[in-house]
């Protein structure tokens, strides 16, 4: 099972043993959980595989849900459990099972639970189904920087990576690039979602690709393959292993992954996606947004390069 790292800031308040507190206010800002209280104090800690529970003594509160988009929190949910003895429960659900958290005690006047993952195997969320990055021991970071952060070394007759570039130019010839590219060699790549496997194939462009078909009409699809562990057919499980990269395959001059949403078989850009998923992640939207940035750039210099090759034939 995944291990998500958490750290749980408890910032425990002067407490008046005379007065009764109660609950002001809870919010989520900047992927932190700010418990706004008077006079509560932090009685427990409850872990279950998806939920953290925080019980506060001396405590009323109104009862009260928000829902959280988040990579890793869902919900936070709060009410009276026991009048009698002035317990409020708070009650964080999360996205993934097992996650782990370190109590740090601090001087505030909030209490606060910091949620934090680096290391997010999660790409998207489409229609109610998680996608993985399909790599094993990849995350989104990581993912990020091999795609639309990498510059390839054949930038002309290998593209750029992202959805929507120009392919076969170089040839005098316009297409538009459908998919994603993660330039990446050494790797297995695995089922970015359960399904049933619908294609395993090799061409001349292609190299050895998989194609998969999940729930709600979506496919999904992984070219530039050297190898597949999947026949058609076969039913596979999220994380699966299907294939690995070794080497450039296909049309692809250096090592890579073209990877390809579809949902009713029409491929979409996954950047949009993985934007929403992660919108509440600041690491994640700067790194993203420095790089579109970057994107500008980078075609002018591929232009150029096409240009200087077209003449030279």
């Amino acid at each position: 099972m995944k291990k998500i790292n958490q750290v749980l800031l408890i910032c425990l308040l002067p407490i008046n043993s005379f007065a009764i507190g109660w609950i002001e206010n809870i919010s989520f800002e900047n992927s932190k959980i700010n418990i706004h209280h008077d006079n509560c104090q932090i009685k427990e800690t409850i872990e279950t595989s998806r939920k953290l529970i925080v019980k506060m003594g001396n405590c009323f509160s109104k009862a009260g849900i928000m829902k959280i988009k988040h990579p890793n929190l869902q919900q936070i949910h709060w009410a009276q459990h026991d009048h009698l003895k002035k317990t409020v429960w708070i009650v964080a659900t999360f996205a993934i099972p097992n996650f782990q958290f370190e109590r740090i005690r601090l001087s505030s006047t909030v209490d606060q639970i910091s949620i934090s993952n680096i290391t997010d195997k999660t790409m998207f969320l489409l229609n109610g189904i998680r996608f993985k990055i399909p790599f094993q021991n990849i995350g989104i970071e990581q993912f990020i920087d091999r795609s639309i952060g990498y510059m390839p070394k054949y930038i002309v007759k290998d593209g750029l990576p992202h959805f929507g570039s120009k392919r076969d130019d170089w040839k005098g010839k316009n297409r538009k690039h459908k998919g994603y590219d993660i330039y990446i060699n050494n790797v297995n790549v695995i089922a970015a979602a359960d399904g049933v496997v619908t294609k395993v194939r090799k061409t001349s462009r292609a190299g050895l690709y998989v194609k998969l078909l999940h729930p709600a009409k979506i496919y999904s699809l992984y070219v530039h393959l050297t190898s597949a562990k999947v026949k058609p057919g076969q039913r596979v499980k999220a994380g699966q292993i299907i294939g690995r990269i070794d080497g450039a395959s296909g049309n692809a001059i250096e090592a890579q992954l073209h990877f390809e949403i579809k949902p009713y078989n029409k491929s979409i850009d996954p950047l949009a996606l993985i934007e929403d998923y992660y919108e509440t992640n600041k690491v994640i939207i700067d790194k993203i947004n420095h790089y579109k940035q970057l994107i500008t750039s980078n075609i002018r210099t591929r232009n150029i390069a096409v240009r200087n090759y077209l003449r030279l034939q």
